[in-house]
């Protein structure tokens, strides 16, 4: 799974990958205030505000009647949900004003750029799986006792890994389970990781939860097998059973509903 574990931490990889170069621009471009110009620690600060803030902004824009009802949630940057185009729209912006206002810095300034840039990119090469994990050869039983295997259904699958005590994981249930309910073109599969049907069914009576179909694996083999090093992990998988695409952590409505149409897009094109 795309995901970077440093001690307690646990990132998904992309993000991993944006820390990465924004880390390296602030670090370098406060190098060159020290050594250049303080001006430079003044527009890196401002460059990199603008960066996130235009690709957040713009994300929400985009999907701005889920957020209106749930305006906390906008800087809620944990769970995904950004334009980087028109962030990197606005870094283009703000070297422009610069390259006007002080020519004499431009050079330093667009240095630390292509740094930053260079290593999310290294970054993204070295985390981000080029593989397509293939469905695991196991068979679970569901909460009402059905046995059930990953994939092979003819029918894409949005599989999430879960667990009580996990509190982001609680904080999504009630969304997926309401986006679950909607979806016509893949199925939801909630894989409980390392509990006990009796503790889960108390659990989901407790919160007044109806989930489509939960499965489960009280080995955590889905955690293995995916390399899930954190929870909670939605996974998007084709039809055939194989990963197309995963996020580690909890998950937006939208780049959830983002992820699916991308999907049975797929699916639809392949057909």
């Amino acid at each position: 799974m795309n995901a970077v574990a440093i001690g307690p931490l646990v990132f998904d990889a992309e993000r991993f990958a944006a820390i990465a170069g924004l880390v390296t621009f602030l670090g370098l471009t406060s190098f060159l205030a020290w050594r250049v110009d303080d001006k430079l620690a003044r527009w890196s600060t401002w460059t990199a505000f603008s960066g996130v803030a235009g690709a957040r902004a713009v994300h929400v824009l985009q999907h701005l009647d889920g957020f209106l009802s749930e305006p906390w949630r906008i800087f809620a940057l944990w769970q995904g949900g950004f334009s980087w185009a028109e962030g990197a729209g606005a870094v283009v912006t703000m070297m422009v004003i610069l390259f006007i206002r002080d020519r004499r810095l431009f050079t330093w300034a667009a240095a630390s750029v292509v740094a930053g840039v260079t290593i999310t990119g290294a970054t993204a090469f070295l985390t981000l799986s080029r593989t397509h994990a293939p469905p695991p050869d196991v068979t679970l039983q569901s909460l009402t006792g059905d046995r059930i295997t990953i994939g092979g259904g003819g029918r894409p699958i949005v599989l999430n890994l879960w667990a009580t005590w996990c509190p982001p994981c609680r904080r999504e249930l009630p969304m997926m389970a309401e986006i679950a309910d909607g979806a016509t073109g893949a199925d939801f599969l909630f894989a409980n990781q390392g509990e006990q049907s009796a503790q889960v069914d108390r659990y989901l009576r407790g919160q007044r939860l109806t989930l489509r179909k939960v499965v489960l694996d009280t080995q955590m083999t889905l955690s293995r097998h995916y390399s899930a090093v954190g929870l909670p992990a939605t996974l998007f998988l084709a039809d055939d059973g194989t990963v197309m695409a995963s996020h580690l952590g909890e998950i937006s409505r939208e780049v959830l509903i983002q992820q699916i149409e991308r999907l049975t897009d797929r699916e639809g094109n392949l057909q």
